[in-house]
Order: C-alpha cells, then sequence, then structure tokens
C-alpha cells in the first residue's frame, strides 16, 4: 500500500496531495479523526473528503498521514467518475468554515474538542457555534482539526436549530480580545481532556490570563486555548433539565390537588404564592446546590434565570 504523508514542522510549506484528487484514501492512520473517502478536493490549507456520512473538511496543518490503495482506485477509478459530490468550495479553510454559516455542523470528527451545533459566526481566527449543554461555545479555528455538515442534520432537528439560533453571542475581531470581554465571569476552557479548566477569568499581563478556581490558580494564553465557553460545562443541559423536573413536578402537585378537591368536595381558596421574586432566589440557591457549583457560577446562573440565558451571555 503506497502512502503520502502531510506534515508541518513551525512554519514549514505543507505538501499537499494533489494528484491523489478523485480517489480513494484514508485520511490519518487511526483514531476518531481517521475516515477513509474520496479526496473531492485538495486547496492551500485544507482537503475536503466525501464519506457515506457527508463531506469533511480537514485542515491541512493537522493531518499526520494520508493513504491510498492503488490496487482498489485501479478497479473503481470507472465508477468513481461518475459518482457526484455536493460539496462547498474556498480558497482557504476559513472560507470553508464561512461558506457553513447558519448550519449544524461537527467539528472534530472525535476527542476532547469534538462538538456538535449550530455554526452562528466565523470570525479571522475563531468560530462561534451555539450548543445545546454548553451554550454558545467559542472555538480557536487554528485548533479546529476537521468540520463536517451531518447528512440530513437540519432537516431533523427542526425546532431544536431554531432554538440554538436564538443564543445570543459576545463578539470581537480576534480571539485574544474575545478573553478581555468574558474577563471576571466564570468560564470553561476546552471541553474534555486533562486541559479542560474552569474558573473566573482575570486579564494579567503580557497577553496571559489567570483561571481561578477555588484555591487553584492556572496562567493561560489564549493561543493555546481550543475552546472557551461561559459558565459550568454542561451547565444548559442540566439547568434545562431542572426545569423540566420543576415544570413537571408542579403538574404532579395540581393534578393531585385536584383529585383531592374532587374527593372532598370542597370549596378552598387555592392559596397563591404572591413572593414571586423570592420564590425566584429559592429556586436559583437549590439550583445552584443541585449543580454543585462554586457560588461565582451560582451568580451566573441566577443572571441566566432572572434576565433569560440570551440576555446573560451578551451582558458578559
Amino acid at each position: 500500500m503506497e502512502k503520502s504523508n502531510l506534515n508541518k514542522e513551525n512554519s514549514a510549506p505543507i505538501s499537499l496531495p494533489y494528484s491523489l484528487k478523485g480517489k480513494n484514501v484514508t485520511i490519518y492512520r487511526g483514531g476518531p479523526e481517521s475516515k477513509t473517502g474520496r479526496l473531492i478536493d485538495v486547496q492551500s490549507d485544507y482537503i475536503a473528503l466525501g464519506t457515506e456520512n457527508g463531506v469533511i473538511y480537514y485542515q491541512a496543518e493537522h493531518i499526520k498521514s494520508i493513504s491510498e490503495d492503488p490496487i482498489f482506485n485501479s478497479m473503481q477509478s470507472n465508477l468513481m467518475q461518475k459518482e457526484k459530490i455536493i460539496y462547498y468550495q474556498s480558497k482557504n479553510f476559513v472560507g470553508i468554515m464561512n461558506n457553513l454559516k447558519s448550519k449544524l455542523v461537527q467539528i472534530n470528527q472525535g476527542g476532547p474538542e469534538s462538538k456538535k451545533g449550530l455554526l452562528l459566526d466565523v470570525k479571522s481566527d475563531y468560530a462561534v457555534v451555539s450548543t445545546n449543554d454548553d451554550g454558545i461555545v467559542y472555538y480557536n479555528i487554528h485548533h479546529i482539526k476537521s468540520i463536517m455538515t451531518p447528512q440530513n442534520n437540519n432537516s431533523q432537528l427542526g425546532d431544536e436549530v431554531t432554538n440554538l439560533a436564538g443564543q445570543e453571542y459576545i463578539g470581537a475581531p480576534e480571539f485574544n480580545q474575545l478573553f478581555r470581554q468574558m474577563t471576571h465571569g466564570w468560564v470553561s476552557i476546552n471541553r474534555h481532556g486533562p486541559e479542560a479548566l474552569e474558573g473566573i477569568l482575570v486579564e494579567n499581563t503580557d497577553g496571559y490570563f489567570t483561571l481561578i478556581n477555588n484555591k487553584e490558580i492556572y496562567r493561560i494564553h489564549p493561543l493555546h486555548v481550543r475552546s472557551i465557553s461561559f459558565g459550568p460545562k454542561g451547565f444548559l443541559k442540566k439547568l434545562n433539565n431542572k426545569e423540566d423536573d420543576n415544570a413537571k413536578n408542579s403538574n404532579e402537585s395540581q393534578m393531585e390537588k385536584g383529585e383531592n378537591s374532587n374527593k372532598t368536595n370542597a370549596n378552598k381558596e387555592v392559596e397563591v404564592d404572591s413572593s414571586g421574586e423570592e420564590n425566584q432566589q429559592l429556586q436559583i440557591k437549590n439550583l445552584v446546590e443541585t449543580l454543585n457549583i462554586p457560588s461565582v457560577a451560582g451568580l451566573f446562573i441566577q443572571q441566566v434565570v432572572l434576565k433569560g440565558m440570551a440576555k446573560a451571555l451578551k451582558i458578559f
């Protein structure tokens, strides 16, 4: 089996496999990013791979290897010439991401930073993705290995896509400037893995930022951050689940009251809680204790509940 390799060391130019265009290849020899399909496009800093699940756009600087099976390609050459795959084309990887705006995308094919969500916006070096569990996630484009639009997902999700599109987000020309707008807020750095962190973000000197979580203090630089979001990881999913449980319990309670009223046939006045704000504060306290998150994160949840999540994200 013949193999072609892509390697990037520092600022060395990338050798792209133009001769393999139109052939069946395997990207990576293993791992979550490893996929086999037809190499349908080769550009300055990315390649496009047509697979049975959709077209995957790989950022070339992260590709470690590309392998070809020449015997298979020779047998399938006539068939592949007849196949037509619809895909986006641009001069660079950022351009491809711009073409995917307002679509449901899969960031990376697997690993700690793999995430599915609605691509809301693309800046010069970062992308804004709306997710169901973490809310708005800001991805450093430099660290994105691949992106794709799974087939038929937009039509299947329907209302879910509409809800994701409704989330508001903050904006900045560049990724490092985004950090300055997040200072003094509780943030989550990276999605999973050993480099995932949470805490209060404080600006430092020389472009560095400090992340404080209880007694631990971390010094980080935006260049090495893969993604960042407001609030604890998974807070939006937990918040939605908590609201669903509260609504369910409330409905069950109302049904029990109705049944008891019918049995006793008594005309009793239903007592209404007039202290709505105090009740909200109590719910917030219970939610913070349930999620087991620091008090600063509780303040963030408080803003979400009282003012609406979209407004809270915009304020920060």
